[in-house]
């Protein structure tokens, strides 16, 4: 059955989200079956281990979709790190009430579901020349100042720039970017794999 669906995890939860799911009409299979349309990994325990959770459910289970929850605080790099490894859908921890069933729903449609919050983390919006120009010299620890004398900006403008870079990235500090542009998975799946290259050189 398409819209059957095997909860694993973490005990009391995976009990919790079983019961939700049988209230919205779902079949949930018993513990071990092989067969699902979807696997519901209800994890907990830090974001890296929880990746790996996910990259086990996804082999085990190669023809269902996977649905699984990760931290709200998670970085970008290990949100990603989650997709990669198979989950076609996100539920943030203490969400699962208000989010599960319709998570479900649109990943047994086909869908990639993540929470609306998470959208510019996974999708950032593209970087502008003039704030690549700018990051790639962050990254090779030149101040705000001195990015305008390169440049021939005002100091001013160059911080307009960072500002806007740093609401692109998700980012809350100079250290926060420049840790995103060097990252290798990170930076190239969020377009910065040329800041990368250029802050080596």
């Amino acid at each position: 059955m398409p819209s059957s669906i095997l909860i694993v995890g973490d005990a009391a939860e995976a009990r919790a989200a079983g019961e939700m799911l049988r209230g919205a009409g779902f079949a949930v299979l018993e513990a071990g079956a092989t067969h699902a349309g979807l696997v519901v990994a209800v994890l907990t325990g830090d974001a890296a281990a929880r990746v790996e959770l996910i990259a086990a459910q996804a082999e085990a289970h190669p023809d269902a979709a996977v649905l699984a929850t990760m931290p709200a605080d998670a970085p970008v790099s290990l949100l990603r790190k989650a997709m990669r490894a198979g989950a076609d859908g996100i539920v943030l921890d203490g969400q699962l009430a208000s989010t599960l069933v319709a998570t479900a729903r649109a990943v047994l449609a086909g869908q990639i579901a993540v929470p609306r919050t998470l959208r510019r983390r996974i999708a950032p919006r593209p970087l502008s020349y003039r704030e690549k120009e700018i990051l790639i010299l962050v990254v090779q620890g030149c101040t705000n100042r001195q990015i305008a004398d390169k440049l021939f900006l005002a100091e001013s403008t160059v911080k307009t720039h960072l500002s806007s870079a740093f609401g692109k990235l998700d980012a809350r500090s100079r250290a926060e970017a420049a840790a995103l542009v060097l990252d290798p998975d990170a930076g190239y799946e969020l377009g910065l794999g040329v800041l990368s290259a250029s802050s080596a050189a």
